[in-house]
């Protein structure tokens, strides 16, 4: 069995061959190396997208450490998803903004692999809620003008998640990070 692990006299990462075991020979120096893998350990986790939570888990590296911010790969019944993590329920039933893997029952998230950002599309006196389905990454900019049912509406100003405003023309923000997008139609 072939792997690639880091070689100390090599001093980078080389494909080894597998002896006994856990002894491996580095094929490019020879040298015989003791490699146990890191123990990954399964922890529940609880993504939102929008109104709807579902239940996945987490697979993690036990050393590991997580925080609240965190972007991590959650696997659900119907694949995987990009989550951010939102809180950290540990076995004592507390919660926390950062814990060691091995303290935590639950992890909180949030999707951000496809999110919904919401708008508010102001024509004169009359303001429209609109919602957009896309990818986390997409990016939205303070002075874009999108196209809505064939109608151009300006980006003025955006509101972000952690409570930021963005009003400078020309400002960005990924859609992961935008709590709603304020924007005004525009006559043709």
């Amino acid at each position: 069995m072939k792997k690639y692990i880091y070689c100390d006299s090599c001093k980078d990462e080389t494909e080894h061959i597998l002896l006994k075991d856990d002894m491996y020979q580095c094929q490019e120096c020879s040298t015989v190396t003791r490699y146990v893998p890191e123990k990954e350990i399964e922890i529940r986790a609880i993504i939102s997208s929008g109104s709807t939570s579902e239940v996945g888990k987490l697979n993690i590296k036990e050393s590991e450490t997580l925080e609240v911010g965190d972007e991590v790969i959650v696997e659900v019944n119907e694949g995987f998803k990009i989550g951010e993590v939102t809180s950290l329920e540990l076995k004592n039933g507390k919660r926390s903004q950062i814990a060691e893997v091995r303290d935590v029952e639950t992890v909180w998230l949030r999707d951000v692999g496809e999110v919904d950002v919401k708008l508010s599309l102001h024509k004169g006196a009359v303001t429209t809620p609109y919602e957009i389905h896309t990818s986390g990454e997409t990016e939205f900019r303070v002075g874009e003008v999108l196209n809505i049912h064939g109608r151009k509406f300006r980006i003025t100003r955006m509101k972000l998640i952690n409570g930021k405003l963005l009003k400078k023309n020309g400002a960005t923000a990924r859609a992961k990070e935008i709590k709603r997008i304020y924007a005004m139609y525009e006559a043709r």
